[in-house]
């Protein structure tokens, strides 16, 4: 069968940038080991003005930084991405001066932001990447792209030991020493008003269809609902919530027929805006996550920060930030990850999806269990913020 047009105007795409790149980076200098500025000035650069994940993680590092004293420069790497091929390499439209680099993106569209600029002008800044990755094992190519940064940044203890067992399989213990663990800043909101009587408890899941269906699973929290609930209930409702592309995703046509028009079953596909998905989190009683995988979880963060109780795969990145005290955690075993994420070689978590349903009903049936986890949620999201005030990027900040 012939490849659709896209699909190989990409392929020649990704063949020419990657045949530019390794021409162009043959005279780039590997960082080597030395003290971080001290003046506090940064250019970030990441993807801003987008939903991605990646993309709301970089503007809670920029934030951050400037909660901590710092100043800011913000670069959206987009323009260059679309650029990529056409464009002459750049310096920096404004803050030059900025003795200090923060790429937040994984290596794959960090190598876009080396690539756009001119060596000659970033090539004597000091380079921090901002990574983060969702099986047991990450990326084999990631491992050369560290050479180009001083310090890399991994928001969990888990994506900081998948990045590290990369480098041990590649042989480059060299590198590992450059990895410190920064959980993202997410920033309480105000305190939640007196909840309005709600005639039904709302459970909210959310997945972006770029990110994968097979490892957020959203499948399973469907399943898990039919389980709790083998008639639609009259007093919960569960949204699905995705992007508004995720209509032609054969995996959502898939929930669909699962849902069974259910009234108790909402499936938004809908591309909100970054207040409209966070008033969507703080309307909601509880947020369910029955992932595979997460590099952090940033929605079930957020969520914890919000004052809604959690429900979550008790795997992976969360764990950042998730205890039993604070959330619901699901129990769950490893299982080989699929091949985009380093499977066979990787794992990652298959939850128990009767012991879901238990819990999450549990959590339904009992406003004071969730208003004692979301107490201590608060609580402890409020602490892994203050980090960022201190301005100690010197090591790791485990949670606890």
């Amino acid at each position: 069968m012939a490849m659709p047009f896209k699909s190989v105007l990409g392929a020649v795409h990704r063949a020419v940038f990657n045949f530019r790149h390794a021409l162009r980076s043959r005279r780039w200098r590997p960082a080597t080991e030395r003290t971080r500025p001290a003046l506090k000035k940064v250019v970030v650069s990441g993807f801003f003005d987008e939903a991605l994940g990646i993309g709301r993680a970089g503007r809670l590092v920029a934030d951050g930084l400037e909660a901590g004293g710092y100043t800011v420069i913000r670069e959206d790497l987009r323009p260059f991405d679309r650029g990529l091929i056409t464009r002459p390499a750049a310096g920096f439209s404004d803050g030059a001066d900025a003795p200090i680099w923060l790429i937040a993106t994984n290596p794959p569209e960090a190598r876009i932001a080396l690539f756009a600029h001119r060596y000659a002008a970033w090539k004597d800044m000091y380079r921090i990447g901002l990574w983060h990755w969702e099986s047991s094992i990450a990326p084999a190519d990631w491992v050369k792209a560290a050479d180009w940064f001083h310090e890399i940044w991994l928001s969990s203890q888990f994506s900081r030991d998948a990045v590290a067992e990369a480098m041990h399989r590649a042989g480059r213990h060299d590198q590992i020493g450059k990895l410190r663990v920064h959980p993202l800043p997410v920033k309480l909101p105000p305190d939640r008003p007196a909840p309005v009587e709600k005639t039904r408890v709302q459970v909210l899941t959310m997945f972006d269809p770029r990110s994968d269906f097979e490892r957020k699973n959203p499948m399973a929290v469907l399943q898990a609902w039919l389980k709790l609930f083998p008639e639609p209930s009259r007093t919960a409702r569960l949204i699905v919530k995705s992007l508004s592309t995720a209509a032609g995703y054969p995996h959502f046509k898939a929930l669909q027929s699962l849902s069974c028009h259910r009234e108790d079953i909402v499936l938004l596909a809908q591309t909100l805006t970054g207040a409209e998905t966070e008033a969507l989190i703080a309307e909601s009683d509880i947020l369910i996550s029955l992932h595979r995988g997460e590099g952090f979880g940033l929605p079930l963060a957020e969520a914890m920060a919000a004052g809604v109780a959690v429900v979550a795969t008790g795997w992976s990145g969360n764990l950042q930030f998730m205890t039993e005290n604070n959330a619901l955690l699901v129990p769950c075993h490893l299982v080989e990850a699929v091949k985009q994420y380093n499977g066979p070689a990787a794992q990652w978590a298959e939850p128990d999806i009767d012991a879901a349903a238990e819990g999450l009903g549990c959590l339904i049936e009992s406003p004071d269990l969730r208003r004692r986890l979301t107490a201590q949620a608060r609580t402890d999201m409020a602490r892994l913020y203050t980090h960022w005030l201190a301005d100690d990027f010197s090591g790791d900040h485990p949670f606890y």
